[in-house]
């Protein structure tokens, strides 16, 4: 592993740990429901179902927290950005304690239903470290998993720069600069730290993508089906909307067959034409319970209606919304969606969007001129299918109950996030194209400055969001108000130093990251 990537990991970890630490308990997106899952299948077995599935502990924590929820499906700090608990005049808060010393049969006298019904394997694999702090209080409990959620994301920080070096095989500069945006996103990095599926489901979606790229540049082989099948297999147990990524991976298969079909083995034919579909098939009746929540709302009679004039205004509607509401979620939102970062964040990154779109176009032009696609090109092409596939999805999947009642499902921008590394990837190539054709051999360095702000949007967004929850006007305030209901280990200064570190590497790996710049040069 370079060295650039061994400092990239480190600022990512204590980054990451950064946000655990100043995130409050039940402030990642519905983290009381997904926790209660997790505690369902640690203390009983299963999620009851048509039952109560919410434990006595965590009821009591959502109202000392300002987290329950009223009959409109909201709570304290629902779109509220100026509200924040009652802190006390010590490191613990004026309730912690009671919470702390819950007894252990709260954990499984079940009042009210709020457990989330999702596929189990992220709630299962998360059972470790709730068991392994079982003897210790609700919030150990919830920071543990939190911490593990972090590890997964971790692990896709350093599957998306293998992901990187398929795409931008021939500049290992430009494969390090990806995984820096997909590391210090901020709204990624929010999205994959708290006690909910999606660190494990991004990482399965860029495993997925990272074997279609696979399957495009080094042909279809039976390894690579298999590994295929299994990735998609445990992704559909993690998230419901998984079985897109079937659609995505026909697009490589595809690919292969169109153009070398005298050249596959017959065998390898035979499995991605006959026997792979076969299989999928089989394996994804047992998972028919997790899929089916995806289409709730469908009824194939009504598939007519996509050619209606309700679904041209649902289009138009969706694209007004994705514009003015999904966009800027998907690169932040916080507090219970009531949080946004300063306006001049988003403008900032709005135009970088629209040169990346700018160098796209330029670059599929200069590729017409010369008559031919190469890898490079054909690479771009399905990142650029894949998103528009997944998209497309959930564009007609929100039609239904939008036809059905009138209102939206609510699609949030962290649901697009399983192919953040594709979305990262065609911004920076189309980046890259418009920097060497401005600024030549300058090129380089311009898209550090890419990077660099990339980090200083993270820690901007984290300062911000702090500041929303604690009072930031003095160090001992906010360290103060900061360490209640957390583990005793991060109460007191140990938050300051920690997000010291953070700073520091990422400020070592910026450092290194130029070094590596100047020395480099692209074959």
């Amino acid at each position: 592993m370079r060295e650039p990537v061994k400092l990239l990991l480190a600022a990512a970890a204590f980054n990451a740990l950064s946000w655990i630490i100043l995130i409050p308990v039940f402030q990642y997106p519905d983290e009381q429901a997904h926790f209660a899952q997790v505690q369902d299948l640690a203390e009983i077995g299963y999620v009851p179902t048509n039952f109560n599935d919410t434990s006595l502990e965590i009821q009591t924590a959502e109202k000392i927290l300002g987290t329950e929820r009223d009959s409109f499906g909201n709570n304290k700090f629902t779109y509220r950005p100026q509200y924040h608990l009652e802190y006390s005049q010590g490191f613990d808060g004026s309730a912690e304690f009671d919470l702390k010393s819950m007894p252990i049969d709260t954990r499984t006298q079940l009042v009210k239903r709020e457990a989330t019904l999702n596929p189990p394997l992220y709630y299962a694999v998360a059972t470790i470290p709730y068991r392994l702090f079982y003897s210790q209080s609700l919030i150990d409990r919830i920071f543990a998993v939190r911490i593990f959620s972090a590890i997964i994301f971790l692990g896709m920080v350093l599957l998306a720069y293998k992901v990187a070096k398929e795409i931008f095989e021939e500049n290992d500069f430009l494969a390090l600069v990806l995984t820096s945006l997909v590391a210090a996103k901020p709204m990624l990095t929010f999205a994959s730290t708290g006690v909910l599926p999606d660190a494990l489901t991004n990482f399965l979606f860029t495993l997925v993508l990272f074997i279609c790229l696979k399957i495009i540049k080094s042909g279809i082989n039976l390894r690579l089906l298999i590994f295929l099948v299994l990735t998609i297999t445990a992704g559909i147990l993690t998230r419901q909307q998984f079985p897109i990524a079937i659609l995505i991976a026909a697009l490589p298969i595809a690919y292969q067959i169109l153009n070398n079909w005298k050249k596959i083995p017959k065998p390898i034919l035979a499995v991605s034409l006959i026997i792979l579909p076969t299989a999928a098939l089989i394996l994804l009746e047992p998972l028919r319970p997790y899929i089916s929540k995806i289409f709730t709302e469908f009824d194939p009679k009504q598939l007519n209606l996509l050619t209606s004039p309700q679904f041209k205004e649902h289009i138009i509607w969706t694209a007004k919304h994705t514009i003015a509401e999904v966009i800027p979620w998907y690169w932040g939102v916080y507090k219970w969606l009531s949080l946004t970062v300063p306006n001049i964040n988003y403008q900032i990154i709005n135009r970088l969007v629209i040169v990346a779109i700018i160098g796209i176009v330029i670059r599929f032009i200069l590729a017409l001129k010369d008559k031919k696609f190469h890898t490079h090109e054909i690479v771009l092409l399905f990142l650029i299918a894949s998103s528009a596939v997944y998209f497309l999805v959930f564009l007609i999947w929100d039609f239904f109950p939008r036809l059905n009642y009138g209102y939206s499902f609510g699609i949030q921008g962290r649901y697009f996030f399983p192919l953040v590394v594709a979305h990262l990837a065609i911004i920076m190539a189309g980046l890259w194209q418009i920097a060497q054709v401005v600024f030549k051999k300058y090129a380089k360095f311009v898209i550090l400055c890419i990077v660099f702000l990339m980090f200083l949007y993270n820690d901007i967004s984290l300062a911000h969001v702090a500041a929303s929850y604690y009072d930031t006007s003095d160090f001992s305030t906010f360290i103060r108000e900061a360490s209640q209901y957390k583990p005793q280990t991060f109460k007191g200064e140990i938050i300051y130093i920690i997000a010291a570190i953070a700073i520091i590497a990422q400020s070592f790996y910026l450092a290194a990251l130029f070094k590596y710049a100047q020395k480099y040069q692209p074959r």
